[in-house]
């Protein structure tokens, strides 16, 4: 089509035009023959979903061949009273078929095949006659609205004949008019040139919002030479603007080099331009439009522009550029979520506010293994189908598989940290007939220093630690007395299962004293501290970070000595937990509670078979109580109970002279009966009503976790030896996953 001396031209830059017949060919998704498909992510099987069905798009361009086999049946024609209508127009038609041919295994296939074409012919035999810039035809397009059409976008492949000029005088402020209607998609010309500024009273990025101008790029994604590019200009009263009024703003990208489509006459044809990247974004608008319609979101012409220039492919200098503006088109990517992903609890969709950057969101909590419940909820059903919404109200199916759990640790925390004690750094170590004090300060393999006091006099004995419990409370081989296994702050604290990550870095106290002959009481608890900023740093109980006092624990225990060397003991702790429960985060939509009150019951028997060898046995029963889940999907847990038991078998100095050599069996702290209670957002209605689901799923109290444990431990002349193996099972029925690990250690004595 040759350029207009009027008001307007078309943008297309015909340069060739093959004689393929359109109903004897089939190119449809072909990699060679419809590439530009392929460019912007549209596929069969995308189309196997959404094809724009239900949703009307307007070409504003010349006739289009409504008897075109791949346009029939669904493109209806309006003209303009004064012009000259005798043949349907190829440009026009190129225009159609790229935006919407259907997928009818003959010539190519569109990127909307299902939508409705409403062909305005704003050119006629001789070029422009839609003198009034198109008014006439917006209004038609509103009133076939109001009586029930569903037209959502507008193709305007045309523009000025001034060299980068891409709008016509006066039509921008006709435009705003408009940004309830229909998004508005135009051509960027094809000059080859950055467009020049466009003079605009208003404020563009409100009122022009719906408004989003195409540029071309080849099959290589670069910038087509003949593309008009965003450049630095206004549309603005002056041509010094903010980021947001310049026409990178609303600028974008979509294949132009090239393109086969419909043809008058039953023929395809290859033509490049501006005009050609275009449709592929009117397209996209229908199919983001009928997603929209069938997840009952009504999005706005402005929302939906929003959703497409969000969602582009990041081309040239990173953001928004004076080339590619915000990108290439991406329809896969504009109809996942775009911007912050929420998940809603409140009753309806809140009103969606266009969104600056996306922003993490928490996953739900992890009933699975490795978590406070080593069997998990056992129903994986519980968050099935859940959806989460999108910046602009849209729902999407969120991947709950990924909420299930996760593997369980294969080397236990609590041996590995153990090893710790191979680089201690004594700092005191004195005692006399009836007084013992130690102190020292070891480093885990996290880096962390735990320094630690104990002292012992008179049957009293008294150790404060700051840094990992799982290094204060280890057995410590010495012939010094105040190094005797702490066992009852090693059982209470094994307790809490992964709960005890809780105080990875904690003040610890452990005060012992006898009550009488035969009875012993001792008083455990643990506070979680922030983690000191220098860990190298030697002195005894000095915390430069600050307290957060989130977690605490205590304990106390009974040991009554039944025979030499034999003792039974009970116990009763208490867990307080702030923003977790049972050691799961617990915050927001997920949250099980503000917080949690976990109480502890035990029992432990404890005896020396001989001067060398000793048994232990134990068991811990534990009830879960929360409160405070406003705004969370989750009740609270309700009197939840687990319970945890284990041996172990202890054999001193049988290896190597100061050795202590300990095997371990122990069912980890597990939930055993409970259940877990849930309103489950599905979908949502037309007017942002949220439907729930409530659904409820108990515990799995079969599963049977084990964790087998061999230390040795032993000082030598020239330093201290440590060796840990690990073997961990989550379900000795045969469901479970398995981990076997070694660690070891040595540290040099000067």
């Amino acid at each position: 089509m040759a350029r207009s001396t009027a008001t307007a031209l078309m943008a297309g830059l015909s340069v060739g035009i093959a004689s393929f017949g359109a109903t004897a060919a089939d190119y449809e998704y072909s990699p060679t023959h419809q590439l530009n498909l392929g460019q912007i992510g549209v596929t069969k099987t995308l189309h196997s979903s959404l094809t724009g069905a239900g949703v009307g798009i307007a070409i504003f361009d010349s006739l289009v061949d409504r008897t075109h086999v791949d346009l029939t049946g669904r493109t209806d024609l309006y003209v303009y009273g004064g012009g000259l209508y005798s043949q349907y127009g190829g440009h026009g038609t190129h225009v159609a078929g790229i935006a919407a041919a259907a997928a009818n295994n003959l010539g190519i296939v569109g990127v909307a095949p299902g939508a409705h074409i409403y062909g305005y012919g704003v050119f006629d035999d001789y070029d422009w006659v839609a003198h009034d810039h198109g008014r006439a035809a917006l209004n038609s397009i509103r009133t076939l609205n109001l009586s029930g059409a569903n037209i959502r976008v507008v193709n305007m492949s045309y523009g000025p004949v001034a060299r980068g000029d891409v709008f016509i005088p006066g039509e921008l402020a006709l435009f705003a008019g408009y940004r309830n209607d229909v998004v508005l998609v135009r051509a960027a010309g094809n000059d080859g040139v950055n467009a020049i500024f466009e003079p605009y009273s208003g404020k563009a990025s409100s009122d022009l919002g719906h408004l989003l101008v195409v540029g071309a790029v080849d099959a290589n994604n670069k910038i087509a030479s003949y593309s008009n590019k965003a450049g630095t200009a206004c549309i603005a009263a002056t041509n010094k603007c903010a980021a947001s009024e310049k026409m990178s703003n609303f600028f974008i990208v979509a294949p132009g080099t090239n393109i086969l489509s419909d043809y008058p006459g039953q023929m395809l044809a290859w033509m490049s331009g501006t005009s050609m990247a275009a449709p592929h974004v009117t397209g996209a608008v229908a199919l983001i439009a009928e997603d929209g319609l069938k997840k009952n979101t009504p999005l706005t012409p402005t929302q939906i522009a929003s959703i497409i220039k969000k969602s582009a492919t990041d081309l040239g200098k990173k953001g928004v550029d004076a080339v590619f503006g915000w990108g290439l088109l991406n329809v896969p990517a504009a109809l996942a979520p775009v911007g912050d992903v929420t998940v809603v609890t409140t009753k309806k969709v809140k009103a969606p506010k266009a969104p600056k950057k996306a922003a993490k969101s928490k996953a739900p909590p992890k009933f699975g293994r490795g978590r406070f419940s080593h069997g998990g909820t056992g129903d994986p059903a519980l968050l099935k189908g859940m959806v989460v919404f999108d910046a602009y109200g849209r729902p999407f199916e969120a991947d709950t598989g990924s909420f299930a759990g996760t593997a369980p640790r294969s080397l236990s925390q609590r041996g590995l940290s153990m090893l710790g004690l191979v680089s201690r750094q004594e700092t005191m170590n004195f005692d006399d007939a009836d007084r013992a004090v130690l102190a020292w300060t070891a480093t885990g393999l996290d880096g962390q220093p735990t320094s630690a006091i104990r002292m012992v006099t008179d049957g009293y004995e008294l150790s404060i630690g700051l840094g990992a419990p799982e290094i204060f409370l280890a057995d410590m081989p010495s012939a010094n007395r105040a190094a005797a296994p702490q066992r009852f702050s090693q059982v209470m604290f094994s307790s809490l299962g992964e709960a005890g990550a809780l105080f990875d870095n904690a003040m610890s106290v452990s005060f012992r004293a006898p009550i009488s002959d035969r009875l012993d009481g001792t008083l455990f608890s643990m506070t979680a501290t922030a983690p000191a900023e220098d860990i190298y740093a030697p002195v005894l109980f000095e915390n430069s970070g600050k307290t957060d006092g989130d977690s605490r624990f205590a304990a106390l225990g009974l040991s009554y000595r039944i025979a030499d060397g034999w003792s039974l003991g009970a116990s009763y702790a208490v867990l307080h937990e702030r923003g977790s429960v049972a050691g799961i985060e617990s915050s927001g939509a997920f949250s099980l509670g503000t917080e949690a009150l976990t109480q502890f019951q035990g029992l432990n028997i404890s005896g020396d078979i001989n001067e060398r060898y000793s048994v232990g046995a134990f068991y811990t029963r534990a009830s879960i109580d929360s409160y405070g889940t406003a705004g969370s999907l989750f009740d609270a847990a309700d009197g939840w109970t687990a319970d945890h038991f284990g041996a172990t078998f202890a054999a001193r100095n049988v290896l190597h002279e100061n050795s202590l050599l300990r095997f371990s069996l122990v069912k980890p702290l597990q939930i055993t009966s409970g259940a877990v209670s849930a309103r489950v957002p599905v979908g949502r209605e037309l007017d942002g009503t949220v439907n729930y689901e409530q659904r409820r799923s108990a515990f799995d109290g079969n599963a049977l976790p084990v964790e087998a444990r061999l230390e040795y431990i032993a000082e030598t002349g020239a330093g201290m030896f440590g060796l840990a193996l690990d073997l961990v099972d989550t379900d000795l029925r045969g469901g479970g996953e398995k981990g076997l690990a070694l660690g070891a250690g040595f540290a040099f004595a000067f």
